[in-house]
This record gives structure tokens, sequence and C-alpha cells, in this order.
């Protein structure tokens, strides 16, 4: 069970609405979470249990305790400063009771694509499930600004800094917009697909190229049930283009609309010819096909 405990049923409107305990990091706070969705900008929670669905309402997470920060917005905003609030994922977690067990969070968006928050990386950088922009909810925000709406929910960071380097590939900053679903896990189990059959060392080319792909190519790829799916393509389809074209495998990576016009991945012009063989020898390395 990856929660210890159900303390409570209540009935809200007609339904269910369930209030998780037990395992919390802490557990002066909880969330009270749906059986079913009451509005359209409920946040989904899935893995708590395992093959589950609840859901959390905009206004509790408005009764968390809220950050605030100010950052200069990537291009998706037109490089605007903006003041945002929300909460702390982690914290997020306490509130509805997540066990240590359930180490690594993801962000599903309402295009597929897919980011990955393991426990180190929320230690190192603090995300921010953004709640509001300027002290208006996401939608009132767009609409005055004239602005892309990134909601129901996005992900910011307060002062983002990376906090390791592999090759030329640095700690991105996980940035989903759109995010309609998060979802609790084991580090282990979900990353496990992604490790090669034969061993090896974490500083090798393979070991290497395995780091950039797990915060990289999972966002829009995915094994099995294991990363996002907004580019339709698998990691067996990588693995079989790594090995069996790795130039083109590693000019796609670099810059795919030099080498397919219709490409909507964008580039990777910072890698370097050994970052690049890096990721190519780990997908290579991939040998079973997984589907």
């Amino acid at each position: 069970m990856v929660l210890q405990a159900l303390v409570g049923v209540v009935m809200a409107g007609g339904v269910a609405a369930c209030m998780f305990a037990g395992a919390a990091r802490s557990p002066q706070v909880t969330l009270p979470v749906h059986l079913a969705r009451q509005s359209a900008d409920d946040l989904e929670i899935t893995g708590l249990p395992p093959q589950s669905s609840r859901y959390v309402g905009y206004a509790e997470l408005t009764a968390l305790p809220q950050v605030t920060a100010e950052i200069n917005a990537g291009p998706d905003f037109g490089g605007l400063t903006m003041q945002v609030t929300g909460v702390d994922l982690d914290r997020l977690a306490a509130a509805l009771g997540v066990p240590a067990s359930a180490d690594l969070i993801d962000a599903l968006c309402t295009d597929r694509y897919r980011s990955y928050f393991p426990a180190e990386y929320r230690a190192r950088h603090h995300p921010l499930l953004v709640l509001k922009v300027d002290g208006q909810r996401m939608a009132e925000w767009a609409e005055h600004t004239h602005q892309y709406d990134p909601g129901p929910y996005f992900i910011e960071y307060d002062n983002f800094v990376p906090a390791f380097h592999v090759l030329s590939h640095a700690d991105e900053e996980q940035q989903p917009t759109n995010v309609m679903r998060l979802n609790f896990g084991s580090a282990v189990k979900e990353f496990a697909v992604l490790k090669p059959h034969e061993s090896h060392a974490p500083d090798s080319p393979v070991g290497q190229g395995f780091v950039i792909a797990k915060q990289n190519c999972l966002r829009c790829h995915f094994s099995g049930e294991v990363g996002g799916t907004k580019s339709g393509v698998n990691w067996s389809v990588l693995s079989r283009l790594a090995r069996e074209q790795p130039a083109f495998f590693a000019q796609y990576v670099s810059s795919p609309a030099a080498v397919a016009p219709q490409a909507h991945m964008p580039g990777n012009p910072q890698y370097d010819e050994v970052t690049l063989e890096a990721l190519t020898g780990y997908f290579a390395a991939m040998t079973e096909v997984r589907r």
C-alpha cells in the first residue's frame, strides 16, 4: 500500500472525498482529495494508491502554504517578468501523505508532455506548482495580458541554478505548462525500464547518456508506461535508429529541422560531439525492443 491509512471518507455534494494521512512528511498538514472530478481545473493525482485517480480542487491547493517568486519568463510568455505564486511540490506531497517510497513526482500536460522530478532534484531546486500569475488565476492573467494560457497549472522556480553538468548537458529546468496531473511513484521502479541490460559505469559514455536521456528525452518519448507520449516515438524506435543510423540520430538530436523539416522537436545545438556520441551510445545499448 502506498498510503498507510485512509483516515476518513466524507460526503461532499454527493461525491466522496478522502483525506489521506499516515506516512506524511508533515503530519500536521492534510489535504482533502476527491474520488471524482469536481471542476474542470481540478488537479488529478495518480499513484496514491497505485492504479487510482484522485482529484484536488484549486481552492484546496490555495489553502496550502504559498511561495511567491519573481521569474523572467521564457519565449512562451514573450520574455515577461512575472510574479508567480504556488505550492512547493514537496509541501504538496507532504499534505497528501505521500510516503518516502514514492520519491518520484511526474507532471503530465494536456499535450502528453511529461516532466519528472526526482527527490534529489526537488531538494535542490524546489519546483513550484504555480496557482497564480501576478495575483490572478492563469486564464484571467492570459486574457488581460494577451499571453499564452499556461493553465490550469504549470511549474516554475524561484532561482534555478544548475546542480550538475554531464559533458555539455547542463541540469535543466523542468517547466511543464498546462499541467493536468501529478503522479507519485518510485524512481527505482520507474527508471528501471530505461537502464541498458549490460552494466555500464556511471561515468562511461553510456552511463552519461543515460543521465541525459532521463532528463531530456523522457519528456516526449516513452518506454512502456514511463515517459511522455507527445512525440509518439518510443524508446525502441530511438534505440533502433541509434544502432542502425548513428550519424543521423546524432544530427537529429542536435538539429531536427536540418534533417526533417517537418519536425516539431526543439534542437540541442549546445551538445558537442562527445555528448551526442554518449547519447547515441546509450540508446544503441538499449538492445531489447520495448513497446
